[in-house]
């Protein structure tokens, strides 16, 4: 039964909804005691898992379940923020429905960054993930709860083909929708009523300056800026957030890597602010943030375990967001360095420590989400609600990417003029490969297919 699932699974196309995008078929074929729903949601914002989890509670209890029983977990535990009042109402209702599963929920404080998988596993198990480790090395795995519905879904041979996302900011309004995968975003911030300015929108050759046109997509700490309003919804988009073109947000992930250094090497005191925040340093990881601005900025040769620490980093950014007070970057230094090892086909054979001991003030640094957001000049969008909203939204036409997930490229299986109906398969996972199967999100006609991306007309 438990192989059925994970081929279930894997015909499914489910991947992390959490963000990264690991495709789920494999995850959930590890043997582990303890599977954990990540519904903390813990970016500012964001709305799309609390609606799902209080509308749809029992798929979410129904897809954790299915997990235990691939993995052979004899433990499930939903973790959400004790703030969720209508989401733990529902999912309490649901287990006591089947008071036969052990599962229990676990209540969170509102902080950031609540949803990274180490910090999830010890506050909920009270074990601690070795350096660049995973959750399955101390018997767990954590699924967000988006992807629990999906893995529902799956046994019922129903595919991946949409996403529920938080569409927010400066739009008319605000509100959680269910949208076809390969919708272009721009068609959804239309569906969430427009932009507030119709200046904020104004396309020229379909580009987003940055500084012109603002939209993050996913949440406002880990998400990006988007480059077009033709960029498509992907399985891991959680949210479109529209900005004004001076927000602090826009700022940060706009500014170049060469005026973060340039910033860092004039400006940097070594407060070790950014240290004292990191959450990884905090569990007890060899991550000293304050140290690789000090290693890169006056050029230290002699010691190079400062810089190759950046394999340790989450790039959850409160450096650079909250911690400094000079609004420097390490994390910018992180990503860059990660980039060029990766390049250079660097082996990690150091940042493996498996002795761990969390640092003893670590309950007293954690970041209130209230007060992140206001550092990031978002408080007056922090009160909507952003209702779900359970229209049947259809484009005309989607642009469905091959690879929305770690991994290689779907293979297209569909040629341009061919017929498909939701659901149908459209790209397969290349023999041998780590990947996932991508569906039709929407009937119609292939336009074109292409190793890239298959387009759909309806």
């Amino acid at each position: 039964m438990s192989d059925q699932i994970v081929e279930n699974v894997k015909a499914a196309g489910v991947v992390g909804a959490g963000g990264a995008g690991f495709p789920t078929h494999v995850k959930i074929a590890a043997r582990v005691d303890t599977v954990i729903a990540n519904g903390a949601e813990c970016e500012p914002l964001l709305r799309g898992d609390q609606h799902l989890m209080a509308a749809q509670a029992h798929e979410v209890v129904q897809g954790l379940r299915l997990v235990m029983q691939a993995s052979g977990a004899q433990h499930g535990v939903i973790a959400l923020k004790r703030k969720y009042h209508a989401a733990i109402t529902a999912l309490q209702s649901a287990l006591d429905r089947q008071p036969a599963l052990n599962i229990r929920l676990h209540l969170l404080e509102n902080y950031y960054p609540a949803g990274d998988e180490f910090l999830l596993v010890y506050e909920v198990t009270g074990r601690l993930v070795p350096e660049t480790g995973l959750p399955l090395h101390v018997g767990c795995i954590v699924q967000n709860v988006g992807t629990l519905v999906n893995v529902a879904r799956a046994q019922r041979s129903e595919p991946v083909t949409h996403r529920l996302l938080t569409v927010t900011g400066e739009v008319r309004e605000p509100k959680t929708l269910r949208v076809p995968i390969g919708t272009p975003i721009g068609e959804v911030i239309q569906w969430a009523g427009g932009a507030k300015s119709d200046d904020l929108l104004q396309k020229s050759d379909n580009v987003l300056p940055s500084a012109v046109i603002p939209v993050v997509l996913g949440g406002p700490m880990m998400g990006r800026l988007a480059r077009s309003l033709d960029e498509p919804v992907t399985k891991t988009t959680s949210g479109i957030i529209v900005l004004p073109p001076d927000n602090v947000t826009v700022r940060h992930l706009s500014r170049p890597l060469g005026s973060w250094v340039k910033r860092g090497r004039s400006t940097c005191d070594q407060c070790r602010d950014c240290t004292d925040l990191c959450p990884r340093y905090l569990l007890g990881h060899d991550l000293e943030p304050h140290k690789i601005m000090r290693t890169i900025n006056y050029g230290i040769t002699e010691q190079p375990l400062n810089v190759t620490a950046a394999v340790l980093c989450c790039e959850c950014r409160l450096c650079e967001a909250y911690a400094c007070p000079l609004g420097l970057s390490p994390c910018a230094y992180y990503r860059e360095v990660k980039r060029q090892l990766a390049a250079q086909g660097w082996r990690n054979d150091v940042h493996k420590r498996t002795d761990l001991t969390p640092r003893p003030f670590r309950e007293f640094r954690h970041v209130p989400t209230e007060r992140l957001t206001a550092r990031l000049g978002l408080t007056k969008y922090a009160g909507f609600e952003c209702p779900l909203d359970p229209g049947d939204y259809q484009p005309k036409r989607v642009s469905i990417p091959l690879r929305q997930h770690i991994g290689v490229a779907a293979r297209p299986v569909v040629r341009e003029g061919d017929v498909v109906s939701v659901g149908d398969l459209v790209g397969e996972i290349p023999e041998g490969k780590l990947g996932a199967r991508v569906h039709a999100s929407i009937s119609g006609r292939v336009e074109r297919a292409t190793t890239e991306e298959v387009v759909i007309v309806a």
